[in-house]
């Protein structure tokens, strides 16, 4: 998974329940905040570090998700 620069935006627009919006907004602060622009991560590896920080692994699956439809990361 590749960084990608992007202006910070909700994941309220793209399907986000609404149980797991707020949870999934921080996680998306914690992931932008965790992987520089331009590096590469393993997809494992940052659902890993997430779960460290957050209890909650359908959240993290879903900022992921929302992330890369965004265009903040690339597969």
């Amino acid at each position: 998974m590749n960084a990608a620069a992007s202006g910070m935006s909700s994941a309220k627009g793209l399907d986000t329940p609404a149980e797991l919006s707020s949870m999934v907004v921080k996680i998306e602060e914690a992931i932008k905040r965790r992987v520089a622009i331009g590096t590469k991560i393993s997809h494992i590896k940052l659902q890993q570090e997430m779960l460290m920080r957050f209890d909650n692994q359908r959240a993290i699956d879903h900022a992921i998700i929302v992330m890369v439809k965004k265009g903040d990361f690339m597969y």
